[in-house]
């Protein structure tokens, strides 16, 4: 990652938190298989107690979503695991491995489902590049409704096919695995609302949180091999700490040459 790219993604960031100071707080509302919580670590699929997803995130906050964040078809033969984390600034996250454990292999479009809160009166402000700002329609045709602004984010390199219908957000994910290999596919949903309401700033705030997930998606917490492993984000390689000491070194080199050429030219 280059000095401009990750300086860009800084300044973005803390844009986006510096606008969340009259943010109202998501919830803790990923099921575990026996209540609800702000992660979820293990398998896919369904418990027979509530027959509830795991790892899906319920209400959200205000309202925002019914039951988001899981895999509703295409799974099949395959295993999967899940990590699924409400991390700071409002944002839900989802790591789904998938493995092929038999013996031939397979092809399927694997579909990630979402319940939206809006029951049908969303509305579309951004629609691009694996980015889906949605909203609650005021009755006005602008977003306004009592539900937070949701940034939805699919991927940055075309894998997922991501739309809206009503009350429903469904990505699609067409994969084909060999006998023993394993993807990951990351998903992310981020709620923007102020603590009396959504706003038209709460909008802009979706969307350029949601970019700037696209761009530098959030992956505090998770292991190299999983980094390793994502399959619909193309993730430029953050350079190790021994390699940003040597680039401030390099620089404090050139800094001292480029002194010593304007001492060596003033006395000239």
């Amino acid at each position: 990652m280059s000095m401009r790219i990750l300086s860009a993604a800084i300044a973005a960031f803390s844009v986006s938190f510096a606008a969340q100071a009259g943010q109202f707080q998501a919830t803790p509302g990923v099921f575990d298989g026996t209540g609800y919580g702000s992660s979820y670590a293990g398998a896919g699929g369904t418990t027979p107690l509530y027959n509830q997803p795991l790892g899906a995130v319920f209400d959200g906050g205000n309202g925002a979503v019914d039951a988001f964040g899981f895999y509703n078809s295409g799974v099949g033969n395959l295993t999967q695991q899940r990590q699924v984390d409400l991390l700071g600034g409002n944002v839900y996250r989802f790591f789904d491995t998938f493995t092929n454990n038999t013996g031939a292999t397979i092809t399927t479009t694997l579909n990630f489902f979402g319940n939206l809160g809006s029951d049908g009166d969303e509305l579309i402000s951004f629609n691009s590049g694996g980015l889906i700002v949605s909203c609650e329609d005021d009755w006005s045709g602008a977003c306004g409704g009592g539900d937070p602004v949701l940034a939805l984010v699919s991927g940055n390199n075309g894998l997922g096919q991501a739309s809206i219908t009503p009350d429903r957000y469904n990505v699609s994910f067409s994969v084909t695995l060999q006998a023993g290999q394993s993807l990951s596919l990351l998903n992310f949903a981020f709620l923007a609302s102020d603590v009396d309401g959504p706003t038209p700033a709460d909008v802009l705030l979706a969307k350029n949180t949601g970019l700037s997930l696209l761009s530098t998606p959030r992956l505090d917490g998770l292991s190299a091999q999983q980094i390793a492993g994502i399959a619909n984000f193309n993730i430029s390689p953050v350079p190790e700490a021994s390699s940003w000491a040597m680039l401030v070194a390099g620089l404090g080199v050139v800094g001292m040459l480029r002194a010593r050429s304007r001492r060596a030219t003033m006395a000239a």
